[in-house]
């Protein structure tokens, strides 16, 4: 009869531990998630490649419709 209480309760605190250990877990990953989200919402800073201006030797990057002089060949 003892043995079956101890039992019992080694079952129950062995129960309760691995509830908290999957609480934890859980909450583990919902900071991450959160933390991937935080950082996928910044808009990414990317590399650009740059070319020089035939008349005014000013570098804009390409695409760029003008460097802002008169009579750049970038001006669309």
């Amino acid at each position: 009869m003892f043995t079956k209480i101890i039992f019992t309760i080694i079952v129950v605190i062995a129960a309760w531990q691995g509830f908290k250990l999957f609480a934890r877990l859980q909450d583990q990953r919902e900071k991450r998630a959160k933390m991937d989200r935080k950082s996928s919402d910044q808009p990414s800073v990317g590399v650009e490649d740059m070319v020089q201006c035939s008349k005014c030797d000013a570098y804009v990057a390409r695409g760029t419709k003008s460097c802002g002089k008169d009579g750049c060949p970038f001006s669309g």
